[in-house]
């Protein structure tokens, strides 16, 4: 592991953020899930780069490598076998499609190659794809896709070229050609369907100077191939110049699939390529939070939580995470004045353990402590009554001279009498709140619930 990530130490670092000086891994970078179109760190909202780019410098420094890449051994035959295949053409215009045939196994290594280059470095075991490539259906339906606009702009400016003026032709080949990178990584990112060249504009504006390389030879190397054609055929025999002519559009083929191969390596994680990170399962929030948590910023943490527990959508766990925020930082009086609301939301969603602990914690800090609302009190009494009586019974006695007005006091003196009656065995205590109800409620159904209850006690 080349770099870990700060924060998850098992990890290893996708992403360098040069405002904080810190290597992230992808769980620490902001974005939509794992499609990210804009690396950001979740610290401080800069701009990330890949975390191995720094050491790699410009791809416009390493040109030279590009260049040299056709003629490394195993890329060698493409080359040769384009080169003897265009040779045997005899010398029609006609053939011109006939001679870019001759140039599919290339096609295929260039998908191939790209794929390779952009894909997890963990799964390569190799430098250069092999010749096993060619029997993938995959890759040459990527390779054709790849292909058709290259030679497009290539029929196009040969058509011109012939039958208008060579300077025209040569013109539109430079302006052609400098989409073609773009279309090449649409297929290489989208897939190889049509809709994927939609998404060509969005890899020219997202890295702007790697393209402008990989467009500037596409564009002058296109030229500079129809150059050296133009002038072997006023020294060689037509065969040997339809072998250059093959020659040069290989090499042109593969430096150009090298490039582009580095440029989905340099971006390809902001575009949503699976380069071997682990794949982001939390949402964002949560993984803002955990970030800032790691980093000890937990006052920025609570900002956060105290405007989600103000929402609707706040719950019970949100409100949990920002009780022992403001435990860890000390804010207890904060903690005193939001206990009777975090009350509220765990009888809510009926987590009757935590809210007898909240209570619990509350009443050591003062003995006297109960919630002040009586509906609060009543629900909770009907929560923990058979858990902890003596709490009921503390919450539910003298409500009717503490709140005189509230609507379900014949509700809360019925269950308070349930509880002595049964939980304690006072039932000449329990009869005592059976009397106050029938002689300050006049609601039949309860009258009707303490007859009921008188039943049962015998």
């Amino acid at each position: 592991m080349k770099h870990p990530c700060k924060y998850h130490p098992g990890t290893q670092a996708l992403w360098y953020c040069a405002h904080d000086g810190l290597h992230l891994c992808q769980q620490c970078v902001e974005g939509d899930e794992d499609q990210l179109m804009e690396a950001r760190c979740l610290l401080c909202n800069h701009e990330l780069a890949p975390a191995g780019q720094s050491q790699v410098g410009p791809l416009w420094q390493r040109l030279d490598s590009y260049l040299r890449l056709p003629f490394a051994l195993p890329l060698l035959p493409l080359m040769a076998i384009w080169a003897v295949l265009a040779a045997l053409l005899p010398p029609l215009w006609t053939m011109v499609p006939v001679a870019l045939l001759a140039g599919f196994p290339t096609f295929a290594f260039a998908a191939a190659l790209m794929t390779l280059r952009a894909g997890p470095r963990k799964t390569r075991k190799a430098a250069f794809p092999g010749w096993d490539c060619l029997g993938e259906s995959g890759v040459w339906k990527s390779a054709l896709w790849q292909a058709l606009p290259a030679v497009v702009v290539i029929a196009l400016a040969g058509g011109l070229m012939v039958t208008v003026s060579v300077p025209g032709g040569l013109l539109v080949a430079m302006i052609g050609m400098l989409l073609v990178p773009a279309l090449w990584l649409a297929v290489l990112v989208q897939g190889a369907a049509p809709g994927a060249y939609a998404a060509a504009a969005t890899y020219i504006a997202s890295a702007p100077r790697d393209y402008g390389v990989a467009a500037g030879f596409a564009s002058l190397g296109s030229v500079l191939v129809v150059a050296l054609v133009m002038v072997a055929m006023d020294v060689l025999p037509v065969p040997l110049v339809h072998a250059v002519a093959g020659l040069l559009a290989a090499w042109w083929w593969l430096v150009l699939a090298g490039l582009c191969g580095d440029i989905a390596v340099r971006h390809g994680r902001q575009w949503g390529l699976n380069q071997g990170g682990r794949r982001v399962t939390q949402p964002l929030a949560e993984r803002r939070q955990r970030t800032q948590l790691c980093a000890g910023r937990f006052d920025k943490v609570l900002l956060t939580t105290t405007k989600v527990i103000k929402s609707k959508k706040a719950t019970v766990g949100d409100w949990h995470h920002h009780d022992q925020l403001l435990a860890v930082l000390g804010k207890e009086q904060e903690r005193i004045a939001l206990a009777e609301p975090y009350l509220d939301w765990l009888i809510g969603a009926q987590a009757w353990g935590d809210a007898m602990a909240l209570v619990t914690r509350q009443r050591l800090r003062d003995r006297q402590w109960l919630p002040a609302a009586p509906a609060l009190r009543l629900a909770l009494a009907e929560g923990v009554y058979s858990r902890d009586p003596k709490l009921a019974v503390a919450l539910l006695k003298d409500l009717h001279q503490k709140h005189p007005d509230f609507t379900d006091l014949g509700e809360a003196y019925l269950l308070l009498a349930k509880v002595l009656a049964e939980q304690f065995g006072l039932a000449g205590k329990a009869e005592q709140y059976l009397r106050f109800v029938e002689s300050h409620c006049r609601d039949a159904r309860l009258r009707q619930k303490v007859l009921e209850c008188r039943a049962a006690w015998g």
